[in-house]
């Protein structure tokens, strides 16, 4: 029977909870807890999961990469001791040890596909038994790994099945929804977040031929950064990371965000403030209130978004606010909001 393990692809916000489930959990049969490994496309944010993941226990990461790292770097160097006359292993000081790193962390062994065989090798036994020569990994460390597909042109190559045996798998898959989370809370600028929202198809564009940029959610974000760039600049600036064609677009959306007014004045006077028609400057618009919503307008804002009379559009803006603002579920406001929308609530 053939399996196709596409089937099994899980979004980064799904990714990141199996993460944490699998490193928490200790196997009595290994003596260890248990050793994901995430594969993905570049640019998905595999690497940014786990570090959100050890911010929030308050642990430490150790990144190894093993893709350009010789089988030396993790065995040790072999000296000879004149007394015994035997060889030992000095041990890379990088590895982590509890007196430096503290009890718990991870230790990620980033690109570990890209690494060659013999690398790979190497890993194969810390991976089994979290040991290598005379290194015992900490008992309250975690090992993690992540790579790209074969199929991505990524640099990967074919792992051994010995050493894809020891892995817990996860497939990642970029999705628009937890990136747009993730980019709110993070302080992304709002003029990608709507415009990604609008265009959902452009967060990840793989690369085709001799293209040197394409969109990916970590590519998006490095361009975003250039939103406030000098005009005769900034489509130059934002295509040397996502490419030509879809910097074009994101440029003229940018235009276009900002010909909707100042915000602060429709959440001053919601009832006749212009309402938007274009899809593209409606997402614009709830995406930039979202970010201005505060206790006292919080109000004005969801009664705009009412007289959008598009319900997807009020969602998005409360969603926006109170992911940003979770306090903001303790007004008024929201209560009527959530009384009108039990539909929405209770599901959540």
């Amino acid at each position: 029977m053939n399996v196709n393990i596409m089937e099994h692809e899980v979004t980064m916000a799904e990714a990141a909870e199996l993460l944490e489930y699998y490193t928490e959990t200790f196997n009595p049969f290994t003596g260890r807890y248990h050793t994901p490994m995430l594969w993905g496309t570049y640019g998905i944010g595999k690497t940014d999961i786990l570090h959100q993941l050890a911010k929030r226990k308050n642990r430490k990461v150790i990144v190894f990469m093993t893709n350009i790292r010789e089988p030396v770097d993790m065995r040790g160097i072999p000296v000879t001791d004149p007394a015994t006359k035997t060889t030992v292993w000095y041990i890379p000081s990088e590895l982590p040890q509890v007196e430096r790193d503290g009890e718990e962390g991870y230790l990620f062994l980033d690109e570990v596909n890209s690494g060659g065989q013999q690398m790979m090798a190497v890993v194969m036994q810390l991976v089994l038994t979290g040991t290598i020569g005379d290194y015992t990994l900490p008992k309250g460390w975690r090992i993690v790994a992540a790579g790209n597909r074969v199929k991505d042109k990524a640099a990967a190559i074919r792992m051994p099945t010995a050493l894809r045996g020891r892995f817990s798998h996860i497939y990642c898959k970029p999705d628009l929804d937890s990136w747009v989370d993730w980019a709110t809370t993070a302080g992304v600028a709002p003029e990608l977040i709507a415009f990604l929202r609008f265009k959902r198809d452009f967060l990840h564009v793989p690369m085709v031929g001799d293209q040197n940029a394409a969109p990916s959610p970590r590519t998006w974000v490095a361009s975003s950064t250039h939103v406030n760039a000098p005009k005769k600049h900034r489509l130059r600036l934002m295509a040397g990371h996502v490419g030509d064609a879809h910097a074009a677009e994101f440029d003229g959306f940018i235009d276009l965000y900002r010909s909707i007014g100042t915000l602060e004045n429709i959440a001053k006077d919601p009832d006749s403030a212009p309402l938007p028609s274009d899809p593209s400057v409606r997402y614009a618009t709830m995406t930039g209130l979202a970010r201005i919503t505060d206790r006292k307008n919080f109000a004005n804002v969801i009664k705009y978004a009412k007289r959008l009379n598009h319900r997807e559009s009020e969602i998005l803006v409360v969603h926006d606010a109170t992911l940003l603002q979770p306090k903001l579920k303790e007004t008024s406001a929201y209560g009527d909001w959530a009384v009108n929308n039990q539909d929405l609530t209770i599901q959540a």
